[in-house]
């Protein structure tokens, strides 16, 4: 299986890159085909330019996200990372959420999604508080969106700073249980 990894955070060694890459080496020790694709730098938002319907194809945008949109197809899996601040997850982590318009092949009624449905969706949130139960609704906000592309939601994986040696640990075995 083809598994994707997408992080947010521009720090490498931020807690979220720390366990989407354990996520991935246990998968890939598992003997999945792994592809890493870190977007906090060069990555657009949506701009509703409608090309995607237009053209019948993914986002026409060339910008971080290119290798996702053309990986996507294949993957069986996607690990998604990202840091919430303030108690939401980042601004990097909704524009991601946000390109995804191109999944669908028209606006209104009677779209269809040009993906597959069943691809399993990993996250990893990675947060210096303590786990709170008041920021889990913030990205449950945002994870929502993704049943409508279909995609097959995991439990999300809440990584802190007091518990992130034992959350990177998990990360891992959930990427080798795949």
């Amino acid at each position: 299986m083809n598994v994707v990894g997408i992080t947010c955070s521009c720090l490498p060694k931020s807690l979220s890159q720390k366990a989407v890459k354990a996520f991935l080496q246990g998968a890939e020790e598992a003997g999945h085909n792994t592809l890493l694709i870190p977007i906090s730098k060069g990555l657009s938002g949506c701009t509703g330019c409608h090309a995607c319907k237009k053209l019948d194809g993914f986002c026409v945008q060339q910008d971080a996200l290119r290798p996702y949109f053309d990986a996507l197809p294949d993957a069986g899996a996607v690990v998604f990372g990202a840091g919430i601040y303030m108690g939401y997850p980042q601004g990097e982590a909704w524009s991601f959420m946000n390109r995804h318009f191109c999944l669908h092949d028209c606006v209104g009624e009677g779209a269809r999604c040009r993906i597959e449905p069943g691809k399993k969706l990993y996250t990893i949130f990675a947060q210096g508080a303590p786990d709170n139960p008041k920021y889990r609704a913030n990205y449950e906000e945002l994870l929502r969106l993704f049943d409508g592309w279909g995609f097959e939601r995991m439990e999300p994986l809440v990584v802190t700073g007091p518990t992130s040696e034992d959350a990177i640990q998990r990360a891992y075995e959930l990427g080798r249980a795949i």
